[in-house]
């Protein structure tokens, strides 16, 4: 992945993905790439007033195919995968 594609990658997710509780829009600035499986990007999203969300982005080439996120889950969950991703240093040690 080059900067030109991950820049794409932002671009979308910015069109495509606002702050469930506030409805903001994510800065660029406050999208961060926090790891890839493969052809799955995770990122980080802070829209500077609630929990930041973490979002998965599936892209195939250059083609993003798609985008998910759940508002759906609690604040605990949600705790719980920050802390886990931020203290990992592989994808092996967020899934096992």
């Amino acid at each position: 992945m080059n900067q030109k594609e991950l820049e794409k990658i932002i671009q979308t997710v910015q069109k495509n993905i606002r702050c469930p509780h506030c409805g903001k829009r994510y800065a660029f600035e406050n999208i961060h790439l926090k790891s890839v499986s493969g052809s799955v990007y995770f990122l980080q999203l802070e829209c500077g007033s609630h929990i930041p969300l973490l979002a998965s982005v599936a892209v195939n080439g250059l083609k993003i195919e798609k985008i998910s996120s759940s508002g759906a889950i609690s604040t605990n969950e949600v705790i719980s995968a920050y802390q886990i991703i931020s203290k990992a240093k592989t994808l092996k040690e967020i899934f096992s």
